[in-house]
């Protein structure tokens, strides 16, 4: 079974949303772009209501539904063998789902089979309202028969769904929600779950255990300190009560369900000591989860039943080098992976074309692949770069407030590295005196190749808002002015050096904040000869040739530990990044560094950037 597709209304902060899935793809977006609630929506429709918290007023769009406020999910699922809807009774037949057929072009379920429609699918639906009398949230399964249905609640011709038919879609979710004890233990649905799958519960051993904790051979009651006691009570039961009932001790109430109940996962530390899982950090308890449903696929898959994961900020507590092989495990073990990130190096795990960044727009969440077909031969190097190579840097951009796009990777490696420095660096003071939050928390840097600023910029625009070009102040920046202002979907903002400017005039200024100990500390750290910090300058603007520092990326660390080391220097490095921020969020009016360029024949607004 695939989930093809899934339509979202009003649910949380989803007024409208419509994803199309592929075999394996991956959600990025920033925070409260929508993942968390597109995986609840996908629990909600599959049956898997524990997973998401009780719907309450705000989980329907605006948080006060009124009498015909509707949260409403459509999943379209196919993998019907054949294709034939005589051959899956259970799904096609009277009282169940209508048989219809799935147009990839247009992400539409006909009710008539085509050459280029295909496969055979069905629609399943969740609905809820709020009742403002009961004040409680009403809800229902469906098939989704007919888009023309207004509200599934005053519909007497749908059909419920039986849970049953859950399991022939497989769904089960990875919940960031994952750091609670029962998780490996019969408390757990997930664990009773995976045992059921394996081969059920031991029941044999079940029983022969309750019995031994019926009949202990040591019983509590017998010990000499207890004995006292123990007595007395007896005395007293068989004074009062005719069967004389004799008091005991035992370690659970003695039935199977209660000892199921009582067993605590334990594993063994080093030294050989089992401790209970509550006792062991929080990556174990996210590990065991995770590795819980793995099996339970791995079953599931080998019994030749579908298994179709939802994993939820696979990373939480678990270490880098860890989390690829666990997501690949997945892959490989799943038909069908839905994974919601916020991590770079899970997101680049998945290629280009299964990488789905989410965006909030006036119509609602927008979903949109990082490339919609794989690179052919014609594909630039600059292309290739962006959606390969520095996918990771991509993604870690994408998933900010803005997303800063500079000419080059030396620009990128360059604001990164200040970035990272006044994280570190910056004083608690300083920070509380600051007007505009930090560069690194806002905007988001993407590397380009070649200078390909345009290509870039146009390539992620498709995705998202928000994107912001930095050109150099030279003649080749007013050509990508231009080049970018013709744009059909074109930029609301461009930024620019001053005249005859680049990113290494910006750090020179930087520097002459101190000059002299700057350059004291400089060559130090940097082997090469020069005479002044202009100097300095020139020499990072080369690329070939004897003296050259361009993408000298040892040399960047360099000099940005010395902007560190010197409180001037560092108070520049600072008021540079916050005039490019200010800029990026719409804020520049007042900043002395941001200078309007009346000059350009542009449509949209160019700011000369001006130390």
């Amino acid at each position: 079974m695939k989930l093809l597709a899934l339509a979202i209304e009003g649910f949380r902060g989803i007024s409208h949303a419509n994803i199309r899935f592929g075999d394996h793809d991956v959600l990025v977006g920033a925070n409260g772009a929508g993942k968390s609630t597109i995986v609840d929506a996908m629990s909600l429709v599959f049956g898997r209501t524990r997973l998401v918290r009780e719907l309450t007023e705000h989980d329907f769009t605006g948080s006060c539904p009124t009498a015909t406020s509707r949260i409403r999910v459509v999943a379209t699922l196919a993998g019907f063998e054949g294709d034939e809807p005589n051959q899956h009774d259970a799904w096609f037949r009277e009282g169940r789902a209508v048989p219809k057929w799935w147009n990839a072009a247009t992400g539409i379920a006909e009710p008539q089979a085509g050459d280029h429609v295909r496969p055979l699918c069905a629609q399943v639906a969740f609905a809820a309202r709020f009742d403002s009398e009961q004040l409680v949230v009403e809800s229902l399964r469906y098939f989704h028969d007919d888009d023309n249905i207004e509200d599934p609640f005053l519909d007497d011709a749908i059909q419920q769904i039986p849970l049953r038919l859950f399991d022939d879609v497989g769904y089960y979710v990875l919940p960031a929600r994952r750091t609670w004890e029962a998780a490996a233990s019969f408390a757990s649905e997930l664990f009773r779950k995976a045992v059921a799958t394996v081969g059920g519960v031991p029941a044999q051993t079940v029983l022969d255990e309750r019995d031994r904790l019926r009949q202990p051979v040591s019983p509590l009651e017998g010990d000499v300190g207890l004995q006292p006691l123990v007595e007395r009570v007896n005395r007293q039961l068989t004074q009062l009560l005719p069967n004389a009932p004799q008091f005991q001790l035992r370690v659970t109430a003695t039935d199977s369900e209660s000892l199921l109940h009582a067993l605590v996962p334990h594993y063994s530390a080093h030294a050989g000591t089992s401790l209970p899982v509550g006792r062991h950090g929080t990556g174990l308890l996210s590990l065991q989860t995770f590795i819980l449903l793995l099996e339970l696929g791995r079953e599931r898959r080998r019994q030749g039943k579908p298994f179709l994961f939802a994993m939820e900020e696979p990373e939480l507590h678990i270490p880098p080098g860890m989390q690829r092989r666990l997501v690949a495990q997945a892959v490989s073990i799943a038909q069908q992976t839905i994974c919601t990130t916020h991590s770079p190096r899970v997101a680049s795990f998945y290629p280009a074309t299964s990488l789905l960044v989410l965006e909030r727009r006036p119509g609602g969440v927008a979903c949109t692949p990082l490339l919609s077909a794989p690179l052919d031969r014609s594909a630039t190097n600059a292309l290739r770069k962006l959606c390969h190579e520095d996918r990771p840097r991509v993604v870690e951009g994408l998933m900010q407030h803005r997303v800063l796009i500079p000419e080059g990777r030396s620009e990128y490696e360059w604001f990164r590295l200040l970035a990272d420095l006044l994280e570190t660096a910056t004083r608690v003071d300083e920070v509380a005196d600051s007007q505009t939050a930090a560069f690194g928390t806002l905007i988001g840097v993407v590397p380009t190749h070649d200078s390909a600023v345009t290509e870039t910029f146009a390539t992620l625009r498709r995705l998202r808002d928000g994107l912001v070009p930095l050109v150099d102040g030279d003649d080749a920046g007013n050509a990508k002015v231009s080049q970018l202002d013709a744009l059909t979907l074109g930029p609301t903002l461009i930024l620019q050096w001053r005249d005859g400017w680049t990113i290494e005039d910006g750090i020179g200024w930087i520097l002459k904040g101190d000059e002299v100990a700057a350059g004291d500390a400089l060559r130090e750290r940097i082997d090469t000869h020069f005479d002044s910090i202009d100097h300095l300058v020139k020499q990072f603007k080369i690329r070939t040739g004897p003296g050259r520092l361009k993408v000298n990326y040892l040399a960047y660390e360099g000099v940005v530990s010395v902007i560190g080391d010197l409180p001037t220097c560092r108070a520049r490095a600072a008021t540079m990044l916050e005039a490019l921020t200010r800029a990026c969020v719409g804020q520049h009016d007042g900043c002395a560094m941001l200078v309007r360029d009346d000059t350009k024949d542009a449509h949209c607004v160019v700011l000369r950037l001006t130390p």
